[in-house]
């Protein structure tokens, strides 16, 4: 056994530095990583801690986060500062840390630069990370990092408090300060250093798969076509009252996302009947209910325990979601870490979050134990006897048997509806697929589409093209906010105006501020009596915020054998005449008002 682990719950400054300095004296030759989980209230403390870091051991590697409580020798330890001190012996071990701010306008970034140092580092074998997760989608920090090297193991966790308070987090490093919003990366590496990560949930499915038909990052509006939260009351009956968190962390949902089922708990539920769920979801894909029970969670936890006892890791960090803290008790948390213990020294946090990668794909995990083993040099003998003669899970009590029976009770009557509903929701599906989110009109893609399908037609149609005036302005000096609210209102004025005609008109986004109206069977003179109608009645809508505003328009008709593409390009060049002619009218070919 080559690599060596120290669990320090700090007490005071004296007591610290007695600890380092044996472990620096001892292994004053070795490469050391010291992670530091504290109780965000006691900051301060860490501080005394890294200055004691800096002064007596200052090549040792050190970085940390806030946490909602550690783990010790297997066991949770609350509101406490915990350094997990591990020594690699192996003179090939290497460590590198980095530290960067992270929000959703630096992760591009933050991740081409790690990915670049990760390329020019054939030696990295595992890379932990801490976040802050906060409002931040971390779907495009995951695919980003997911590119590397797929035989790199990622793991880690996101920072978190005592209170539950997603803001109030940090991390740090030897590379910074404390970041209230950022991340720290330990690439980790050597000839003699062997890795083995896994996660578990323990949560088993329950009924049948449903389509997200709705969500947008955290927030999931819709499962099959109805409101989120209906799910929760048909099939369970769990009210939206102060108890819908804590019950509704017995039945989180399955997400499926890169090929595994993936937890999502719900922690809020919305007026509209959304639901503000743990982590990012995806319109369109699957997600099942499913439930948990002690029996169930403690069988998988031992199963994945056995097989790391074969690995015969050195030292084993466990990053542990906190709503797992919050399902098991006070008085049961430990059953699900402990069994760890007993084949390595084991550590941990409970996190708001977990990271771990699965074959080349890195996906933020919740309600989900995160296990790491490492090892120097060759498996030693298992532990596996140890474990198998310490713990016995049998006949533990499934708490929930009459939500289950009405779950089963209400599939079974709906089981005849199944296609309908099917079709309900592909139709949305559909709709989805053709509609501009915001406007409500078609999408460039569908309004396109339909005017090649016209021009093949060789039918007679014009285009109106309509581009609103000096829009750039409403969002630098009233907000995104209101530029949206013009162009919803926008949209409305053109479909009311399609409706009334007295041919076909379909109407679409062509791109940011700009529409294109396809009026089928209208000749120019009728077009333009129609994107008169528009522009007149947009110029006298008064806005609140931002007053009355004004539309230019070109109107073409299409020629005998043009095609598509070039009776656009020639309906936006009749557009421009309008806006070089002062905005605020109606261009036709050879022609203006």
């Amino acid at each position: 056994m080559l690599m060596k682990q120290r669990q320090i719950i700090f007490t005071d400054a004296g007591m610290f530095r007695k600890e380092i300095l044996e472990m620096k004296n001892q292994y004053s030759e070795c490469m050391a990583m010291i992670q530091i989980f504290y109780d965000k209230a006691r900051q301060t403390e860490v501080e005394q801690m890294i200055a004691i870091l800096k002064q007596d051991w200052p090549k040792a590697h050190y970085y940390g986060c806030a946490s909602n409580a550690n783990i010790k020798n297997g066991m949770i330890v609350e509101g406490s500062v915990m350094a997990v001190c591990t020594v690699f012996e192996d003179e090939t071990t290497q460590i590198e840390v980095y530290q960067y701010a992270l929000t959703n306008e630096t992760q591009k970034a933050v991740c081409d630069d790690l990915l670049e140092k990760v390329s020019a580092r054939p030696w990295v074998k595992g890379i932990e990370l801490l976040i802050t997760i906060r409002d931040m989608s971390t779907t495009y920090f995951c695919d980003r990092l997911s590119e590397m090297d797929e035989n790199i193991q990622i793991f880690g966790g996101s920072s978190f408090n005592k209170n539950l308070d997603r803001l109030d987090v940090g991390v740090f490093s030897e590379k910074g300060d404390f970041l209230d919003a950022g991340v720290v990366f330990v690439l980790i590496g050597g000839q003699r250093l062997h890795i083995r990560s896994t996660y578990i949930t323990g949560w088993k499915p329950l009924g049948q798969k449903m389509l997200i038909t709705r969500a947008e990052a955290n927030r999931l509006y819709e499962l099959g076509g109805e409101p989120a939260y209906d799910t929760y009351y048909r099939y369970l009956q769990i009210d939206n009252d102060e108890f819908f968190y804590h019950n509704t962390l017995e039945f989180p949902i399955f997400y499926e996302r890169n090929g595994i089922n993936i937890l999502r708990v719900p922690s809020m539920c919305m007026e509209d009947g959304s639901l503000i769920m743990t982590s990012d979801m995806t319109t369109g894909s699957m997600a099942q209910i499913s439930y948990g029970d002690p029996q169930t969670i403690l069988k998988s936890i031992f199963h994945e325990a056995e097989s790391l006892a074969d690995f015969v890791p050195d030292g084993i960090m466990i990053f542990d979601c906190a709503s797992r803290r919050s399902f098991w008790g006070k008085e049961d948390i430990n059953r699900e870490s402990l069994p760890f213990q007993t084949i390595a020294d084991t550590a941990g946090f409970y996190t708001a979050g977990e990271f771990h990668r699965f074959g080349k794909s890195l996906n933020q995990h919740n309600v989900t134990l995160v296990i790491v083993g490492m090892r120097e040099d060759d498996a030693g003998s298992s532990n596996k006897s140890k474990l198998l003669k310490t713990f016995n899970y049998n006949n533990e009590h499934v708490s929930m048997v009459r939500r289950l029976a009405n779950f089963i009770d209400v599939a079974s009557h709906e089981l005849d509806e199944t296609n309908q509903k099917l079709e309900a929701v592909n139709q949305k599906l559909l709709k989805m697929a053709v509609t501009d989110e915001l406007t409500g009109t078609f999408n460039r893609r569908e309004i396109q589409s339909r005017i090649t399908e016209a021009a093949a037609k060789h039918e007679k149609f014009s285009l109106i093209m309509l581009d609103l005036d000096n829009f750039k302005k409403v969002n630098d000096t009233y907000g995104h906010d209101e530029g949206d609210r013009v162009l919803k209102e926008f949209a409305a004025v053109m479909k009311k105006a399609a409706e009334a005609a007295s041919y076909p008109v379909s109407v679409g986004r062509w791109g940011g501020e700009e529409f294109m109206i396809l009026a089928e069977q209208a000749n120019t003179a009728q077009a333009f009596v129609l994107s008169e109608k528009i522009r007149t009645d947009f110029a006298a809508v008064v806005f609140e915020i931002s007053g009355q505003h004004t539309v230019s328009c070109g109107v073409a008709e299409i020629h005998e054998n043009e095609t598509a593409d070039a009776l656009c390009t020639r309906v936006d060049h009749i557009l421009y005449e309008s806006k070089h002619l002062g905005r605020n009218r109606t261009s036709i070919e050879n022609s203006e008002t």
